[in-house]
C-alpha cells in the first residue's frame, strides 16, 4: 500500500488534526505487531477500545486514525501525532482498503465466498498460480471479514498480477460492503447451505446475502447447486461466467478412481484434452475443488486469446495440499492413520469428510463434534448425518445428542474435556483410520493433540 494522507481523508471524509503526511505505506490495527513508521487505526469492539492502547505506539506511529471520542482521549493524552478523526473506524478501515484496491489497475482481484469450500479453493488457486510463475497476493488464514478483507487488500503489491480474497459473512449486510471494498473482477460461489443461519435468516437469507457478492464482477463461477439456489430464490444468474452443474458451460470434468483423479476439458476448439492428479486421499470434494480451480484458471488465463493447456494446470495444481485441519492425514497413536479435519465443519463438509473416511480400507472411526451455528436446522442437521459405513463413532456436544439418539452403537460425551478422558483409554490400531471432525468452537484440535502425542506422529 502507498497513499498519501491527502488520499485517505478523501476515501474516509475525516480531517486531519496536524500536518498530513506526504505517504502512509501501511495501516495498523494491532499495537502488538506494529512496526515504526506505520500508521495506527483504532478499532471498537464489545469488549475493546483501541483507542486505548495508541500511546503505547505513539513514539513509533507515523499516525493515528480514531473516531472522535478517541480523538478526544489522545488529546487529554497529549499524543502529538498526526490525527485524522473519522466517523466510524471500521468504515474507514474499508474505505482505505478500497482506495488502494482502486490503484490496482493491473491486478485481477478474485473474490471467493460461499457456505464451504472458500478456503481449499482459494489455496487451491493460489498454488496453482504461483505455479505459472504470477505474482500472486492472497488471504492468509481467516482474514475473511470486515477487519480480515481490508487487511488482506492493503497488503496486496502494487504489482501482484492476482489478488485472491476469501469474503465470509454470519451477518446481513456484511457482503454488500465487502463486495464494495473489494471490487471483484471475477467473483466466485463455491457452495451454500445454512450456514452462519442465526444471522441471515435461514438459507433464503445466505443465499441473497451471498449472491450480493456476484453484482458487478466482469464474470462469476458458481460451485455445486449455487445457480439453482439462486433460481429458486428468484435471483437472475449472472450473464458472464460459468456454473458447474450447466454440462455447457462447465470447461472442466472429472472423475475419481481410488486417489486418481482426471480430468477433462473441451478448449476453445471443441478439441477434448485430459489430464490426471493422483491425491493423497480419494476425496470427491478435494476432486471437485480441484476441478472447478483448473476451470477458473483455463477461463481467466486464456480469455486473452492465450492457450494455456489443461496439463499444464493440472501440473500447477497437482502441488497443492491441504492446511492443517483440513483433512490432513498424518500417522498417530499405534500407528493408526489419523484425518484431521477439526478446523470446521458445517452439513455439507461433514457428509464430504464422512464420504471420504468410508472410501478407505481398513477400520473406520469418526470423532465428530457439533456443527454452529446453523440456528433452527441444527437438530435435523446432525440428525441427517449419514453414518453408514463407519464401524466406529463417538460423538460430542448438545447437538451431537440428536444424532447418537439414532445410533445405538455411537458413543455421546457432553463436552470435548470428557471425551478427551475417555478417549485417552481407547487403544487404536494400524489398521484403523479415525477422522476427527466439527466446529472450530468445539475445540476437537485436542483430540488430534492427544493422538499426536501417544503416537509421535509425522505426516503421511
Amino acid at each position: 500500500m502507498k497513499l498519501s494522507g491527502a488520499d485517505i481523508q478523501r476515501a474516509t471524509a475525516g480531517h486531519w488534526h496536524g500536518p498530513v503526511p506526504e505517504s502512509l505505506h501501511k495501516v495498523t490495527t494491532d499495537t502488538r505487531d506494529f512496526q515504526t513508521g506505520e500508521a495506527f487505526l483504532a478499532l471498537r469492539g464489545p469488549n475493546f477500545d483501541g483507542h486505548s492502547f495508541a500511546a503505547s505506539v505513539a513514539d513509533r506511529a507515523l499516525a493515528f486514525i480514531g473516531d472522535s471520542t478517541g480523538v478526544r482521549l489522545w488529546s487529554e493524552l497529549q499524543l502529538n501525532n498526526s490525527i485524522l478523526e473519522v466517523n466510524d473506524t471500521l468504515q474507514a478501515f474499508g474505505d482505505i482498503a478500497h482506495a488502494w484496491r482502486s490503484r490496482l489497475n493491473n491486478t485481477t482481484v478474485i473474490a471467493i465466498s460461499g457456505s464451504y469450500g472458500k478456503t481449499s479453493l482459494r489455496s487451491i488457486l493460489e498454488t496453482g498460480f504461483r505455479a505459472l510463475d504470477l505474482n500472486i497476493a492472497a488471504t492468509h488464514a481467516n482474514l475473511n471479514n470486515l477487519i480480515g478483507v481490508p487487511q488482506t487488500l492493503l497488503a496486496v503489491p502494487e504489482n501482484a498480477d492476482i489478488a485472491i480474497i476469501e469474503c465470509g459473512i454470519s451477518e446481513t449486510g456484511e457482503m454488500s460492503r465487502l463486495a464494495a471494498i473489494v471490487q471483484p473482477d471475477i467473483a466466485v460461489l463455491t457452495g451454500i447451505t445454512a450456514a452462519h443461519t442465526e444471522g441471515l435468516g435461514g438459507l433464503s437469507g445466505v443465499v441473497r446475502e451471498k449472491a450480493l457478492l456476484l453484482e458487478n464482477a466482469q464474470w462469476c463461477a458458481l460451485g455445486t447447486g449455487v445457480a439453482d439456489l439462486l433460481q429458486s430464490n428468484h435471483i437472475a444468474l449472472p450473464e458472464q461466467g460459468f456454473s458447474i452443474d450447466q454440462s455447457e458451460d462447465e470447461p472442466v470434468r472429472w472423475n475419481l478412481n481410488g486417489c486418481e483423479l482426471t480430468l477433462a476439458y473441451h478448449d476453445q476448439q471443441a478439441s477434448l484434452q485430459e489430464a490426471s492428479i493422483t491425491l493423497r486421499l480419494p476425496a470427491a470434494h478435494w476432486a471437485s475443488n480441484l476441478a472447478f480451480a483448473a476451470s477458473i484458471m483455463l477461463r481467466h488465463l486464456n480469455a486473452n486469446g492465450e492457450k494455456v493447456s489443461l496439463s499444464r494446470v493440472a501440473n500447477a495444481i497437482a502441488g497443492w495440499q491441504p492446511s492443517a485441519g483440513r483433512l490432513q492425514p498424518s500417522i498417530g497413536k499405534n500407528n493408526c492413520v489419523i484425518l484431521d479435519d477439526s478446523y470446521n465443519a458445517n452439513p455439507v463438509s461433514m457428509q464430504a469428510a464422512i464420504d471420504t473416511l468410508c472410501a478407505l480400507e481398513g477400520h473406520k472411526v469418526a470423532i465428530l463434534g457439533d456443527m454452529a451455528e446453523l440456528g433452527e436446522t441444527a437438530v435435523s442437521a446432525h440428525q441427517n448425518i449419514d453414518l453408514k459405513g463407519v464401524d466406529s463413532v463417538y460423538l460430542i456436544g448438545s447437538h451431537m445428542q440428536a444424532l447418537a439418539a439414532l445410533h445405538s452403537h455411537a458413543h455421546w460425551f457432553a463436552s470435548t474435556d470428557e471425551a478427551l478422558v475417555a478417549l485417552a483409554e481407547v487403544s487404536f490400531s494400524s489398521d484403523e483410520t479415525v477422522l476427527i471432525k466439527a466446529s472450530h468452537s468445539m475445540a476437537l484440535e485436542k483430540v488430534v493433540q492427544l493422538l499426536q502425542k501417544q503416537g509421535g506422529t509425522h505426516a503421511l
